[in-house]
């Protein structure tokens, strides 16, 4: 398997192709337009096995507040490992060659999961504590995500409490 760190404008059209197919696949489906949409403008970390395509996690650029301070941080988006792949390490070795470009950008990433907290939380991803919210232009509102809400702190200070109010702004689809 060899994993390759690549930036959205280096990925050509044959490959971004292939990517979707995956996501369809991975996600049974459940994956749109917005969430593709999301999974560009950052760095991506994608598995290929000889001519195919196996895995895929990104991250992208994303304003978040913490309490009170709005920071950049890493949005992770897109994770998938082709179902005939799973089980054999290649979403780990994925996320963790990511997580070497995420603290090459940021000091603190993120990602909203639903049951695969076990998975994040061995690669040393927290859980989040606190209420979660959007910022829309209508407003800022609870959002109830903060359940599946995920941080991985490469620079603790920036975020010593995992209970505080954690705001993303809008966006189309799933803010988070």
């Amino acid at each position: 398997m060899e994993l390759v760190a690549v930036g959205s404008t280096d990925l050509d059209r044959a490959t971004r192709g292939r990517l979707r197919a995956l996501w369809d696949l991975a996600f049974a489906g459940r994956f749109g337009d917005d969430d593709e949409s999301h999974a560009y403008g950052g760095v991506h970390v994608v598995a290929w096995s000889g001519p195919d395509l196996v895995a895929h996690a990104s991250a992208v650029p994303r304003r978040i507040r913490f309490d009170r301070t709005w920071h950049g941080v890493g949005y992770v988006e897109a994770v998938a490992t082709h179902p005939d792949h799973q089980g054999r390490g290649v979403g780990r070795a994925t996320m963790q060659r990511l997580q070497v470009e995420i603290a090459e950008h940021w000091p603190v990433a993120m990602l909203s999961t639903g049951a695969a907290t076990g998975f994040y939380e061995r690669l040393g991803w927290e859980r989040w504590r606190g209420t979660s919210y959007t910022r829309s232009p209508a407003g800022t509102v609870a959002d109830g995500e903060h359940d599946g809400l995920m941080i991985l702190r490469l620079d603790p200070a920036l975020v010593p409490d995992l209970g505080v109010d954690v705001t993303c702004e809008d966006r189309p689809g799933d803010a988070w």
